[in-house]
């Protein structure tokens, strides 16, 4: 006799549980813990049931943040539209990405310091257009080229070089915290000085 198949409500039960494995196996041992064995272990699941969920484990691992991204995202292009002026917007994009990777410390960690472990394989790679931040710090220096306030270059070598700029303040202090480095808190006036500074005429 055939099993009965799965409600939404089961489903999203399921769901629910294999992620909250591979949340709490992330936040206990780190990346190197994550396995479609060890998630389906402590979710009490079957490792073909977390294939049938979410496709793969990047897209587990992905599944985790992704509604906390898309507020995130919602948020640079609310405090955008706030700022006409090319020079202010950069400044303040450069300065909400420092404050939220601060505030939302597991958020970012999780997201944009995600170092990949070999066994997940080589993603596809996706077009920095669809994602806020840099499509909003790009808009901000073509504009800003345009009214001669910003150098002329390449747009998308000028947006990773800020994008690198205040991913580093952030990272820099957790990846080398062996050394006596200033806090990212404290590096964000300076650093978005210092890199508003570099791009404007």
């Amino acid at each position: 006799m055939a099993r009965p198949k799965a409600t939404p409500q089961q489903r999203k039960l399921v769901r629910r549980s294999i992620q909250s494995a591979a949340a709490n196996l992330y936040r206990a041992e780190g990346i190197a813990a994550i396995s479609a064995r060890a998630v389906a272990t402590k979710a009490g699941v079957s490792v073909g049931t977390i294939y049938s969920y979410f496709g793969d484990l990047a897209g587990l691992m992905q599944s985790l943040w992704t509604g906390r991204v898309a507020e995130q995202e919602t948020a640079f292009r609310t405090l955008a539209a706030q700022h006409a002026a090319p020079l202010e917007r950069l400044k303040a994009l450069l300065t909400a990405y420092l404050e939220f990777g601060i505030d939302q410390n597991d958020l970012y960690r999780g997201t944009l310091m995600f170092v990949r472990p070999t066994a997940l394989g080589i993603p596809e790679k996706q077009a920095l257009s669809d994602f806020a931040f840099p499509t909003l710090l790009r808009e901000a220096i073509e504009q800003g080229q345009a009214a001669d306030v910003i150098v002329s270059g390449d747009p998308a070598v000028l947006t990773q070089m800020l994008w690198s700029g205040v991913h580093g303040a952030l990272a820099l202090p957790i990846n080398l915290d062996r050394l006596n480095l200033k806090t990212a808190t404290e590096m964000t006036a300076p650093v978005v000085e210092a890199l508003t500074r570099m791009v404007q005429i």
